[in-house]
């Protein structure tokens, strides 16, 4: 869009009747990001407080529409790299946010874990034991006594702080191990996040707690979690998932939070990413 149809499209903006200003709007969504620059400089040269305000609530559609395509993109894509998925996630939040800085932020550990379990004669509970050394003594993650801060969602933040909940934890160390060659996947029950190791033929050999520093445990342990808090012992609550139920997970996590500390216009924005994932179920709420 040219310069000058912004111009004249930014004038129409203090238009009292609202059908003019939803049209406005939906030509700028069109253009998508590439007026938000423009925008920003007509929002700080203004002192109307009327337009300043609906340039804001543009923005932020543009934002939301950007991150929600891409979302999309990833889900229909074949990939399903996981940092990725999580990458759209933050977007939203943090608009500026590249996914290179997230990639750069993740290869000093990811070299250590590579070399440190390379050895293919090592029995996979000891791979197991070097990558939790790693990645909880070594590079120093934990899990935050804020479980529902929704800041610690995001992975960008997680990668900062070096510190997560639940599932933005537990997705940081399945991204790791699986780009360190891990047949490793998630495994979403009610309340809990957990990751299964596989073998060759995808049978678990053990599940992994990563908010407990990697813990690793059997399907009995599975089970006297579920029947403590009164859950069905489903077979699904045993079954490892693909990547894409687990970004989902994460999404439905944050709605929860945001829920939890009453800000519902931010819940509501990350409930515009669940339709995207289609029939998923995480099981995040027992029926």
């Amino acid at each position: 869009m040219a310069v000058q149809d912004i111009d004249t499209l930014v004038h129409l903006l203090d238009d009292p009747d609202a059908v003019v200003y939803d049209a406005v709007a939906s030509r700028f969504l069109e253009q998508g990001t590439g007026t938000i620059p423009h925008l920003e400089k007509v929002w700080a040269h203004s002192r109307d407080a009327n337009i300043r305000e609906r340039i804001e609530a543009i923005i932020r559609q543009i934002h939301l529409q950007d991150a929600l395509q891409g979302m999309q993109q990833w889900i229909g894509g074949q990939q399903h790299n996981l940092l990725e998925g999580a990458y759209w996630i933050a977007k939203q939040h943090y608009p500026n946010l590249r996914l290179p800085q997230l990639q750069n932020a993740i290869d000093d550990i990811l070299k250590d874990i590579w070399v440190a379990t390379s050895d293919e004669t090592l029995p996979i509970l000891n791979k197991l034991n070097i990558f939790n050394h790693l990645f909880y003594r070594t590079h120093l993650y934990t899990h935050t006594a804020e479980t529902l801060n929704p800041a610690y969602c995001f992975i960008n933040r997680v990668l900062e702080t070096k510190c997560g909940n639940n599932v933005s934890l537990g997705l940081l160390y399945l991204h790791l191990a699986q780009q360190a060659g891990f047949p490793m996947y998630g495994v979403c029950l009610p309340g809990a996040f957990l990751l299964a190791y596989t073998n060759t033929s995808g049978k678990v050999v053990c599940y992994v707690n990563p908010f407990r520093n990697g813990i690793w445990a059997g399907k009995q342990e599975v089970t006297n979690y579920l029947q403590q808090r009164g859950f069905t012992c489903r077979p699904e609550y045993y079954t490892p998932c693909d990547n894409v139920t687990v970004i989902l997970r994460l999404a439905e996590y944050i709605v929860f939070a945001y829920e939890r500390g009453n800000n519902m216009p931010q819940a509501d924005i990350y409930r515009a990413f669940l339709p995207l994932f289609g029939n998923r179920i995480t099981n995040f709420i027992e029926d």
